[in-house]
């Protein structure tokens, strides 16, 4: 079978076409909402919304954003990341753990960015994570530049809290190339399991590009784009004592409060108003069981796949 699969997808003249053929199959899926998005929406997502008996809101999944800059200057990146540096302090996030866990039961935690891998406390969070969200799966998402050289106790932290990492590969240039293979070469020594998932197929625009060459949101169809929007329905995210409905969101506001976006430009996202931890059970549901808001018009209503622009690496 491994021999057939080497014949076919890799030694074959014509196997980097076939391989390409599968991504964007693979891509039509996934980006089709009657395909992908809202059965999965319905009858995976949607039921777990709801009030548990411990009186916590059940998700599928929710994020903390713990790094606001990045290593990478991704074009259309949707965290904004380019433009932004530093992290949220350990004590700060572990902080506000212990209280949205009293508000939320997730089954899967996800640790986000920006560029997580930056956090100088990473391994601390990832422990006490697992044991604030003892009831949720750990997931912890990096582009994997950094794990050649990750400190050894993050490896560790992964490893003990049986944290699914997943490593977007957003750069295919050559010296780039070079850090993966080495970071995958630790990894797989180290014995930590990891998932890649490429993004030359899948990278799309995330914002438009005003006359005045400002970074500018769409005027969209919310109820077009909330349709087909994979965000709103499984990206929940809190920071501080703000929870979101999706995590386009949140980078917005926190893009536009560090001066990066310009706030007159991005109005039309602004007006959205955050949950708190003030907040009641039934509200979180019912926010997040609803379905269109007008903010959603800053997105866009069809996917526009471009190839990766990248990537001068910086310090952050």
């Amino acid at each position: 079978m491994l021999h057939t699969f080497k014949k076919f997808f890799i030694d074959a003249p014509f196997a980097w076409a076939i391989r390409r053929m599968m991504w964007l199959v693979y891509h039509s899926v996934i980006s089709c909402p009657k395909l992908f998005y809202k059965p999965f929406y319905h009858l995976y997502v949607f039921p777990l919304l709801k009030i548990g008996r411990d009186k916590r809101v059940g998700t599928y999944m929710l994020f903390s954003k713990i790094v606001y800059g990045c290593d990478l200057r991704c074009d259309y990146c949707n965290a904004f990341s380019p433009c932004l540096k530093g992290y949220v302090p350990a004590d700060e996030l572990l902080e506000s753990y212990r209280q949205w866990r009293n508000k939320m039961k997730p089954k899967y935690f996800g640790l986000s960015g920006g560029e997580p891998l930056l956090h100088p406390e990473l391994a601390r969070i990832l422990l006490e994570s697992a044991k604030i969200w003892n009831d949720s799966h750990l997931k912890l998402q990096t582009n994997g530049l950094l794990l050649e050289r990750v400190k050894p106790e993050v490896l560790q932290a992964i490893k003990e809290t049986d944290c699914e990492l997943i490593i977007s590969e957003h750069t295919f240039l050559p010296e780039h190339r070079e850090k993966l293979d080495a970071g995958y070469a630790r990894l797989k020594k180290e014995g930590v399991r990891f998932i890649v998932r490429p993004s030359r197929f899948t990278w799309v625009e995330m914002y438009r590009y005003n006359a005045q060459g400002k970074m500018a949101p769409y005027e969209s169809d919310p109820k077009k784009t909330w349709s087909r929007c994979a965000a709103a329905r499984v990206s929940i995210v809190f920071e501080g004592d703000k929870l979101y409905k999706c995590s386009p969101l949140l980078h917005i506001h926190d893009a536009v409060r560090k001066g990066t976006l310009d706030a007159e430009v991005w109005k039309s996202a602004m007006t959205y108003q955050p949950l708190s931890l003030s907040s009641t059970a039934k509200e979180i549901v019912e926010h997040l069981r609803d379905g269109a808001i007008p903010e959603c018009s800053v997105c866009r209503e069809k996917d526009i796949i471009v190839p990766p622009k990248q990537l001068q690496v910086r310090s952050n």
